[in-house]
Order: structure tokens, then sequence, then C-alpha cells
């Protein structure tokens, strides 16, 4: 579902509202999903259903609109967990929902959307050691890359220092010439990483389509 930029500023406050039943993290990092993505939402939420997925976040069939709408139900939150995904196996496992009783309202579903999103995201970085923003996911929301692909360019982007939130600007072509150099030099690696059959031909060539 698009978010309409009229829904933003309602569903940043039903997620005000719910602060105090999913707790700070969730309050924090859902609003900054809407924000951030807008009407890029659709994307970035099939991009975190399948890196999540393939990272053992998520398993088949569950999806950041459930995830949403049992984080909202549920007793804990997710600082009364050691580990984000162990809240993830809480709601998976002890909470329990009527999927066909929620809200259908546009606002309630971003809300129950950008609030699985932000989880999720949460669990991806804690499955992969690594820190996965929302512009990041954003950004790469609009590649056509295989999950495996999206999680060797997550780890390529912690291993090299570089900022992962610049994605944007060097698909943008709005990087200096080295700093351009230096993010296709991560998408390289996460490439070759993910495809070890490709030739370094054929990995700088699937680089270079992507701007």
């Amino acid at each position: 579902m698009i978010v309409p930029p009229t829904l933003i500023p309602s569903i940043i406050t039903a997620i005000t509202k719910i602060a105090s039943t999913v707790g700070p993290m969730i309050a924090k990092y859902a609003p900054m999903v809407i924000e951030t993505v807008g009407k890029n939402l659709p994307k970035v939420i099939n991009t975190v259903e399948a890196i999540s997925l393939a990272a053992d976040v998520l398993k088949p069939n569950e999806q950041a609109d459930e995830l949403g709408a049992k984080a909202m139900a549920a007793e804990r939150k997710p600082e009364d967990f050691e580990q984000i995904n162990d809240y993830i196996d809480y709601l998976r496992n002890d909470v329990e929902i009527d999927t066909e009783s929620l809200s259908a309202d546009s606002a309630d579903v971003i809300t129950r959307q950008a609030v699985g999103v932000a989880i999720a995201t949460k669990g991806i970085g804690q499955a992969l050691e690594a820190d996965v923003s929302i512009p990041f996911l954003n950004a790469i929301s609009n590649l056509d890359i295989a999950p495996k692909v999206a999680i060797a360019l997550v780890k390529s982007y912690e291993a090299s220092g570089l900022n992962a939130e610049d994605v944007q600007k060097y698909l943008d072509d709005s990087l200096s010439i080295e700093e351009t150099h230096q993010h296709s030099s991560a998408f390289v690696d996460a490439y070759q990483t993910a495809n070890p059959s490709m030739s370094t031909e054929e990995v700088e060539d699937a680089v270079m389509e992507l701007r």
C-alpha cells in the first residue's frame, strides 16, 4: 500500500500513541520508516521481507503487517529481551492475533507495516552483525537485486567503513570520483561474494547496470 503524503502525520501520531505498548525502539524507528520511504513503502516492505527470509529472521509466509500487528498486541517489548530476534521469536510463538479482524483502514495498515519493518530491520542487523539503515534499504529497494546480493552488500558496506546511507547518492552519481570508486568497489565485492561463478567482467557489468 502506497503512503499518501496526507496520511503521514496521522500515521506518526498513531505510532506515538502506541509507544508505551510497543516500546521506545519501535516508537523511534517506525516513524523513520514512514518519513524516509514514503510512497516507496511497498518496495521497501518487499525488500525487507525478502532479506529477512534469506537471513532467517522471518519464516516463509510471515509478513511485516502481521509482525507489526503482533507487536501492537503484545504485552512485552523489544527492551524486555536481550536480542531483538528473541523478541521476534516471542511474537511468532506467544502472541496470537485474528488477522481477519484487523482494520483495513489505510492509516492502520501502514502503521502496522511501519512497525513490522522497523522490527524486521533491527532483526536483520542483528543476524548480519551489521548496521542496516532505512535509507540504505530504501535505496536498494529500487534495484532488481537478489536477497543474497543485498545481504552481501550489507556486509560489504560494514567491512568497508563506508556510509551505507550514501548508496542513493552513489546511484544518483552525485558523489566525488573517489567516493564513487569506493562505493563501486563495495558493490563489486558484494556481487562477487554472492555470485562466485561470475567473472570479474560480468560482475563489473552488473554493477554498472545498476546506475
